[in-house]
């Protein structure tokens, strides 16, 4: 079996690992463009997506309190569960997921 380095595997082996070849273009000067370096620009859509999601990643302090006092009152075996709030719970959000 002989690899000639050429065909379809070569280009996927340089898609997937980088493999760059050595040409003419390889000891060519750099155009002055070229030397400042690459920029990029982040639109304003994503600046908001990614302060959405710092926002998600920070703890709330309101939801820690609550689930701290729901947490003791686990370990203290004082926690007690009313059915039927729980299934008016239920009721209401698939009343209102099939309304959406």
């Amino acid at each position: 079996m002989e690899i000639s380095g050429r065909g379809r595997a070569a280009e996927l082996a340089k898609l997937l690992l980088g493999v760059q070849e050595v040409g003419p273009a390889a000891g060519r000067p750099r155009s002055k463009s070229q030397q400042q370096g690459d920029r990029v620009q982040i639109s304003d859509q994503a600046k908001e997506l990614r302060r959405i999601t710092s926002l998600t990643k920070e703890a709330d302090p309101v939801r820690a309190e609550r689930l701290e006092r729901l947490q003791r009152a686990i370990d203290n075996g004082t926690y007690s569960i009313d059915g039927r709030s729980i299934g008016d719970a239920l009721i209401r959000h698939a009343l209102t997921e099939s309304v959406l």
